[in-house]
């Protein structure tokens, strides 16, 4: 096993470029660079010598040797890694009584076949371009290694394949008496459709004040492509494992009134719908343009749950409305007024539920989806909505991209060997400095090579 002496060897070579440069008059920010092409390269020769190593240890087993026979040895194989570009060899097989060829060393590893990306890069790109185009990601992720450079279909590739994973059982569920659920949706240009709804749905524990306004323990869903039920269900199932639903009195659900959202209530027992206040009023406002001495008055009507007064007031802006598309909007308004009542009664008798989804909507969703001109894949759409919503969680992309690969074997085989290693190393470590200074690696090379030796010793040495 060469890992711990290729590791001890590397840093010992990078402390002597430090010191090289260093007495070169490089600047900082070079040092930055350089330390970080010296590490990048240290993680490729470690994974090298590491899967290597693993596949020697497939052809010695003679577990092995009972099921599997070598066909070829020494086989090459490329895959871009976070390190950069890795190439190792490994062995391939084939099952004695299956017939099924394999790289034992490849499936021991998770790397599965035809990859040119590693998991690790994929999960890595895939959050880049969380909040930039394909082209920025990959040049955000090569920066520091023109290695890492990837095209735009392949980082298209990576985001269309990430999955969340499933979400945990808390310890204990919530006590709260009152639940908000506040939904609404961003239209996105989809390649080949019309076009597509992004929904999102976030349930939270109410406003807090400080020490800025925000959302108290908000949690966020969207979709694109699946059918409200579904939706509502993962959202009703959420809620049922996270919250004590006996002690909650009241669940409000606030939205445009949209049907989707208001189906709602169908599958979210007890919730109470709510009209938002802020697309009310934009209607109104649409209604009213020709007519703004009536807007005071239907508002009022509003506040005071008053229908037939806001009926009647709208009917008057409709006889003063003298083109076609005045009086439509006029009726439209009329229409969203007239399905959305008992919405609009129900946040009259709860004046603290507010509704924030359309800022949510646009952080969240439209400020990478759809403010900019650009068309998405329905798979690619569904994925990256998925990821923002994911962020907004305040969790990893990257944990989920990776707990959704294929699993892999815990490997063992090699245990041993760094154990021993690594028990070499402290005992020659233990020695102390006056013993270092006479071992040969110490006298030999340059005389920068001794200095970062006695720089490492008067760091390690007890």
């Amino acid at each position: 096993m060469e890992i711990i002496r290729l590791v001890e060897a590397k840093i010992l070579s990078v402390s002597e470029k430090i010191l090289e440069a260093l007495e070169d008059g490089c600047t900082y920010q070079d040092l930055e660079t350089h330390l970080k092409k010296q590490f990048d390269q240290l993680g490729c020769e470690i994974l090298k010598d590491f899967l290597e190593s693993l596949d020697q240890k497939q052809l010695a087993s003679k577990v092995r040797k009972r099921t599997w026979t070598v066909v070829k040895r020494n086989e090459s194989k490329e895959i871009l890694t976070p390190f950069g570009r890795l190439i190792y060899e490994r062995s391939y097989y084939l099952n004695k009584e299956s017939k099924n060829y394999c790289y034992l060393v490849d499936e021991k590893a998770g790397i599965t076949p035809h990859s040119r990306v590693s998991a690790s890069l994929k999960a890595e790109l895939s959050e880049a371009c969380s909040g930039m185009s394909y082209e920025k990601a990959t040049v955000q992720v090569s920066r520091y290694n023109p290695e890492l450079k990837v095209s735009r279909q392949t980082v298209g590739n990576c985001v269309q394949s990430f999955k969340a994973k499933p979400l945990s059982e808390p310890k204990e569920k919530r006590r709260v008496q009152e639940l908000y659920i506040e939904a609404d949706e961003d239209h996105v240009k989809v390649r080949g459709k019309k076009g597509a709804q992004a929904r999102l749905i976030y349930v939270h524990e109410g406003v807090a004040v400080e020490p800025r306004r925000h959302l108290v323990n908000p949690r966020y869903f969207t979709t694109l492509h699946k059918k409200p039920e579904e939706f509502w269900t993962e959202v009703l199932d959420y809620i049922e494992a996270h919250y004590d639903l006996e002690s909650v009195s009241a669940i409000y659900l606030s939205g445009d009134g949209a049907p989707w959202i208001q189906a709602g209530q169908e599958y979210i027992p007890g919730s109470v719908y709510i009209l938002d206040k802020f697309h009310l009023s934009k209607s109104i406002l649409r209604a009213t343009a020709h007519a703004p001495e009536l807007r005071g008055l239907i508002h009022r009507g509003i506040r005071q749950a008053d229908k037939q007064s806001v009926m009647q007031h709208l009917a008057e802006a409709l006889e003063l409305a003298e083109t076609k598309s005045r009086q439509d909007r006029v009726c439209a308004t009329i229409s969203y007024i007239d399905n959305n009542w008992s919405g609009i009664e129900a946040a009259v008798e709860n004046p603290h539920v507010g509704c924030s989804a359309e800022g949510h909507v646009s952080h969240i969703l439209s400020a990478r989806m759809s403010s900019r001109p650009m068309a998405w894949s329905l798979e690619g759409a569904e994925s990256m909505a998925l990821i923002r919503s994911i962020q907004a969680n305040r969790e990893s992309v990257r944990e989920h991209y990776l707990a959704m690969q294929p699993a892999a074997p815990v490997i063992t085989e090699l245990r041993k060997e760094v154990k021993k290693s690594l028990k070499r190393l402290q005992q020659r470590r233990s020695v102390g400095r006056e013993n270092n200074n006479n071992a040969p690696l110490y006298r030999a090379g340059s005389n920068l090579t001794r200095r970062a030796l006695k720089g490492l010793n008067d760091i390690t040495a007890v």
